[in-house]
């Protein structure tokens, strides 16, 4: 396994990324209104160790599990990189370390650990060091191939697929810069007033939390910018966890709208509710629509070629309706 990585301590690194980024995400995903509650009387594989009546307690939930959602789109662009190899993956890697250094900042600087456990100031920080170490550890497996050439443009023909584009990089753009600069005037636009927290986690988010999602933004749309600026040829790398990301955030919003747990008291929410789907259905479109100019060329699957031309086609319904099957069953029995 993970025989496209010659470098041991390269793997090494990435396989415990990998492993950080899936706990994470998984508790975050499925648990996230038993994680700002400290764990009292319910499941949860990790817990902000909050009680009762703290700053910390009780807050952020559906803020927290779309966090979880956005990681889980790491944990995906870690895997396959481990899987399919290095050469040319500075398309991949820099927008990572550029958005986890800022993730790393933002919890650092706005995190208020008064009352809660400060494991994650040192679970993000940790990761991103080992990221960037295996970054630079696979520079003689051909990781940084291209990056001299690197010549921003507008190279994109498809215009339908140019528009997609240019909407997801613009608005990507807006919503980070916000979050991780601004998040206080985040919140104050989202709710009327700070909202006390509660046992369903439906107290106001935190501003680190806020600052923490415009951060994995930051690294779908630095995704995004790249195949505009650069071409679509061989970005299938980029754009893969990208789509799998954004139908997992789709099928949990819709399951949170069914169980109501999701944010729907103002105009913002509201449009936040949107915003999921508009980028799923966007990176789609753009995806499917630059096939013709390479998108999908040097695609492989182990380190093999794909031979199957509709594998996409296929996989992505497919995902769509196990990941809406575990979000449905998580939110009926936990």
């Amino acid at each position: 396994m993970f025989k496209q990585i010659n470098s041991m301590p390269a793997k090494v690194c990435l396989g415990i990324c990998a492993l950080v980024s899936l706990i994470y995400s998984l508790n975050f995903m499925l648990f996230a209104d038993c994680y700002v509650i400290g764990g009292d009387g319910c499941f949860t594989v990790l817990s902000n160790d909050a009680a009762e009546g703290t700053q910390a307690w009780g807050r952020g939930a559906p803020e927290t599990a779309f966090n979880g959602t956005l990681m889980f789109g790491m944990f995906l662009a870690v895997m396959l990189l481990l899987n399919e190899g290095a050469k040319g993956m500075w398309r991949m890697m820099i927008p990572v370390i550029i958005g986890f250094s800022a993730l790393t900042a933002s919890i650092w600087l706005h995190g208020d650990f008064t009352d809660a456990s400060e494991t994650p100031k040192y679970a993000t920080l940790f990761t991103t060091i080992l990221y960037t170490v295996a970054y630079f550890l696979l520079r003689d497996e051909g990781v940084n191939e291209g990056l001299s050439d690197y010549k921003p443009g507008i190279n994109v023909k498809d215009k339908l697929a140019l528009v997609s584009l240019g909407i997801l990089v613009l608005t990507g753009l807006f919503y980070a810069m916000r979050m991780i600069f601004t998040p206080d005037s985040v919140i104050s636009d989202n709710f009327d007033a700070i909202v006390p927290g509660d046992a369903n986690g439906m107290g106001t988010p935190s501003d680190a939390t806020v600052a923490v999602t415009g951060s994995l933004i930051l690294i779908y749309t630095l995704w995004a910018g790249l195949t505009l600026t650069e071409g679509a040829k061989g970005k299938w790398a980029v754009i893969h966890p990208s789509m799998f990301c954004f139908i997992a955030i789709v099928a949990s919003t819709y399951v949170g709208l069914v169980i109501g747990d999701a944010r729907t008291g103002s105009d913002f929410q509201k449009m936040d509710l949107i915003v999921g789907p508009v980028v799923m259905l966007l990176t789609t479109l753009a995806y499917f629509r630059l096939r013709d100019e390479g998108m999908e060329d040097g695609m492989t699957i182990l380190g093999e070629p794909a031979q199957d031309p509709h594998m996409m086609s296929k996989a992505l319904p497919v995902f769509g309706l196990v990941v809406g099957a575990v979000f449905g069953i998580n939110g009926l029995f936990f």
